[in-house]
């Protein structure tokens, strides 16, 4: 989204720093009534190593905020593959430009996530569609509001948990019961989401841009207790980050971001940096390197090839549970197709016949 598209031709300097001061108070606000919330925050959720090659998951507000009409992306994360049961996580998401008038943008995005973890198979399957509007503040900079309603499904396989109730004094019998009394083991519950995003972009034909946002997920706390009168609610996510490339010269980026997320009592913190190489005008390359505090080094490689973007990432375990996963920690791969708009047919020459 080249942000003078969306810029009024009579709006003149005036009105730009009217606008900005209005906008930045605005986002301002919203960063203190999020980052004010995180006292009641309560659990952990989905998380990822290359977060920004997962926006919607991100922010519901960076929905449509790329350079063409259509996006779709796909990322897989297999962790701690030393340890016996299984941690596997699946995206999927597509966004899109529906309208955009002069300095106004409205999107859409849908986005599949499904994660599997622990003995019990415990599976969180989650389907949302997200809406962002964007408003150009100046031929710079673009502000976003963007809103998500998830449904989320949750299963659990009660026949491959071991319970107290098992143990005959002796030794662990699976043939006794477990007298755990679960009305189900699934449930389908709905989650809203809210982010806001300030986008910068020095110019068209620059490569340096900046992302700034705020988001939380599960604003409703939706209830996912197995059992029939319990009440578990499912805590807020907020999430706050910051990631931006800057062009230096005509074949060298470099690129930073972080990105923390609160949770309960859980918090995750992922600060990264690295360099981006062009190889050609539609070709790149990149080596990244981040930590996730306390828990892992990421090193990254991410390839640029037209319309074509996939990044491979490995989790180097540095936590205390580097006993026993051996430092190995988890592999992630995802690729991103943008659609970009048809270019015009350039005027054709005719060379006059001898």
């Amino acid at each position: 989204m080249a942000p003078g598209k969306f810029l009024p031709a009579n709006l003149n300097n005036s009105d730009h720093i009217n606008m900005n001061k209005t906008c930045c108070s605005l986002l301002a606000a919203g960063i203190l009534f999020f980052l004010g919330c995180t006292s009641s925050i309560l659990a952990q959720d989905l998380h990822y190593s290359q977060i920004y090659m997962n926006p919607q998951h991100q922010n519901p507000a960076l929905a449509g905020i790329f350079e063409g009409n259509s996006r779709f992306s796909a990322q897989h994360r297999s962790q701690w593959e030393t340890v016996p049961v299984q941690y596997r996580t699946l995206a999927a998401g597509f966004d899109t430009k529906l309208y955009s008038p002069e300095h106004n943008m409205l999107a859409a995005g849908l986005l599949l996530q499904r994660d599997q973890a622990g003995d019990g198979g415990l599976t969180w399957t989650q389907i949302g569609l997200n809406i962002n509007a964007a408003h150009a503040i100046s031929p710079k900079q673009i502000i976003s509001l963007g809103l998500g309603l998830a449904f989320v499904q949750r299963d659990v396989n009660l026949t491959k948990l071991k319970f107290n109730n098992q143990w005959d004094g002796d030794i662990y019998n699976p043939s006794l019961p477990s007298k755990e009394t679960l009305n189900s083991t699934s449930g389908l519950k709905a989650s809203l989401l809210a982010g806001l995003n300030w986008h910068f972009q020095q110019s068209h034909s620059s490569r340096t841009v900046a992302d700034i946002g705020i988001s939380s997920a599960h604003v409703n706390r939706p209830n996912i207790s197995f059992q029939k009168d319990g009440v578990h609610q499912l805590p807020v996510r907020y999430s706050t980050y910051g990631q931006a490339y800057f062009q230096s010269g005509t074949m060298i980026d470099y690129m930073a971001f972080a990105h923390f997320q609160y949770m309960q009592k859980a918090m995750t913190t992922l600060i990264g940096a690295g360099m981006r190489y062009w190889l050609s005008e539609e070709s790149a390359i990149q080596l990244a390197c981040a930590t996730r505090l306390g828990d892992a080094i990421i090193p990254s490689l991410t390839i640029q090839r037209k319309q074509w973007t996939v990044g491979l990432s490995y989790d180097v375990n540095i936590s205390g549970f580097k006993v026993a996963t051996g430092r190995k920690g988890g592999f992630e791969i995802a690729a991103t197709y943008t659609a970009a708009p048809v270019k015009p047919i350039k005027e054709m020459k005719v060379c006059p016949v001898f």
